[in-house]
């Protein structure tokens, strides 16, 4: 039994007390709750897909749309040019062709859309628009139109991302500080204000400005929800968890997109998707605090009520004097506690990677892999927005094929070698997406299988990445390398947005282009990372420029 051995003075670490109780539906309940908390964080880096996507719209032609005005009306060629001269699709939507009317013709005025009286040699701009249909974001709402206006839809995902850069590093000090069900809670409940919020701005500006400030507050809700997860179980069912928690996280891109598909109204749809949020407030009488977080602040009263939760709905009893656990728990995060004198500073941390040439330039390959990934992930979920056939449908196919390549990337991982999973899943998504460009546009249901395929193999890649840079970095060095490749992958997910605007100068094949290529590149990478399945995680520099060779001789010596 635990408390036999903990009387006979067997020091308990949490990891073994865990598993001895085993996995019961309160710790099941909660960590369902913590998976709906994931899908609801999905929500902000991801809604300005929806509430700062572009529109079809042409110019209003005075003369011929005052009888019926439509989108795409019989006459439209003869007034307006067309980006594909085969196209009857695709209008240009800011430019119109000069309309000339002789004075004779000023009294006839049934008469004044006809083709002869339009230049089609030459060419001005409008600033009326006809709208294919009723759907509202900020660019009718904001008058965010044509080209020269581009640039501010695609800063809106900038000022996103530029927010987690801020937001991450800034939660993860309050989280060491208030802890994860304080950032929880707090992060969660503060984006569904200033999402609410935004639904009301009337101006580009300010829509902006909550944007920012949305971004930074909720940055940190899925780290720290998705640690409380994991602590509350054992290490053996902490795959499992894990993997069942994260399937979560599409789904809420995949719900963002229904509600977009049904409403059509930014404004709307906003607080359809925020106000939900303020229910979390409710988690501060259920949901425990990170027990890991508890013992480091010594707060074992605290910790102890956890486990006696979990206990109970395991079948399990505990005495009701707690007395030499609790003393267990203490001592053991006593041992536990880094002094202050070992910790790494940034000047011993900058000298322990520069004197190592090989951990240099595998943190330069990995800062580059993490680049790729969230520049192709994020991209390819905005490009979907702007791909053919039904915008929404493709937003929610896009996200909902996460679920599958999340579960079968650990399957991959535990059955192949983590660099050829790696590197494989990237050169798998680069194929994708060039064939997105090769194959003609009249196949577009295999055009849309390549773009989610592609999608398919850069989640599996991603969750991949998260492993394998835990596994081939040393113990003293893991957490601070973990956050560097992090960082400069953040720099991929606010070029992503940016991607739209280069596809209205170039067009639009040149960014699903650029994915393949940046795919490939990184997959070729990839074959130079060191083997890191089945093998003991460094603990050393030294160990870890050896990782997958030493290790593989002594096993077979």
């Amino acid at each position: 039994m635990l408390y036999q051995e903990v009387n006979n003075e067997e020091i308990m670490d949490l990891d073994e007390i865990l598993g001895n109780f085993g996995l019961g539906s309160y710790q099941l309940t909660v960590c369902g709750l913590m998976g709906l908390v994931l899908m609801y964080s999905n929500i902000s880096p991801l809604s300005y897909a929806i509430t700062a996507s572009d529109l079809k719209y042409r110019c209003e032609i005075q003369q011929c749309d005052s009888n019926n005005t439509s989108y795409n009306p019989d006459w439209l060629r003869i007034a307006v040019p067309f980006k594909d001269p085969d196209s009857y699709n695709e209008p240009y939507k800011c430019v119109k062709y000069n309309y000339n009317l002789p004075p004779s013709e000023l009294g006839k005025l049934n008469n004044t859309c006809l083709p002869k009286f339009f230049d089609t040699n030459s060419h001005q701009k409008c600033d009326k628009w006809v709208f294919d249909d009723t759907e509202r974001t900020i660019v009718n709402d904001f008058n965010i139109m044509c080209d020269d206006n581009k640039w501010k839809l695609s800063m809106v995902g900038t000022i996103n991302s530029i927010g987690q850069f801020i937001g991450i590093p800034l939660s993860g000090f309050i989280s060491d500080k208030y802890g994860r069900k304080f950032i929880l809670i707090t992060g969660s409940v503060s984006s569904a204000i200033l999402g609410t919020i935004r639904s009301f701005t009337n101006d580009y500006y300010s829509f902006l400005f909550f944007e920012f400030f949305d971004s930074i507050v909720s940055s940190g809700v899925y780290a720290a929800t998705f640690v409380l997860g994991l602590e509350l179980v054992s290490p053996k069912s902490r795959v499992t968890v894990s993997t069942l928690m994260g399937c979560f996280y599409p789904m809420g891109a995949v719900f963002m997109g229904l509600a977009a598909y049904m409403i059509l109204d930014w404004r709307i749809i906003l607080r359809v998707l925020y106000l939900p949020g303020t229910l979390i407030l409710g988690y501060i009488w259920y949901v425990p605090e990170s027990m890991r977080w508890l013992q480091t602040q010594n707060r074992i009263e605290e910790m102890a009520d956890v486990l006696s939760k979990i206990a109970k709905s395991n079948g399990k009893t505990l005495p009701s004097n707690l007395g030499p656990v609790k003393d267990a728990l203490i001592v053991n995060a006593q041992i536990n506690k880094m002094p202050e004198d070992t910790k790494l500073s940034c000047s011993k941390l900058m000298k322990e990677i520069f004197s190592s040439k090989e951990i240099f330039l595998r943190l330069i390959n990995c800062s580059f892999c993490w680049i790729t990934i969230t520049l192709v992930y994020y991209g390819l979920s905005l490009t979907s927005v702007e791909f053919n056939g039904n915008k929404y449908l493709n937003f929610m196919l896009v996200n909902a094929v996460e679920v599958p390549a999340f579960l079968t990337s650990w399957y991959f991982m535990e059955r192949f070698s983590r660099r050829n999973t790696q590197a494989f899943t990237f050169i798998f998504s680069g194929i994708g997406c060039i064939l997105v460009n090769l194959i003609p546009s009249h196949f577009s249901l295999l055009k849309l299988l390549s773009f989610l395929g592609s999608k398919y193999a850069i989640t599996m890649a991603f969750n991949t990445m998260y492993v394998f840079t835990a596994e081939m970095f040393p113990t003293e060095l893991r957490m601070s390398l973990f956050g560097i490749t992090s960082m400069f992958g953040r720099l991929g997910s606010m070029i992503a947005p940016q991607m739209s605007l280069l596809a209205s100068y170039f067009g639009q094949y040149v960014p699903i282009l650029l994915f393949g290529i940046i795919s490939f590149i990184a997959g070729a990478l990839s074959f130079l990372f060191p083997e890191t399945k089945d093998q003991k995680l460094p603990d050393t520099v030294k160990q870890a420029e050896f990782v997958g060779e030493v290790y593989k001789d002594s096993s077979t010596g």
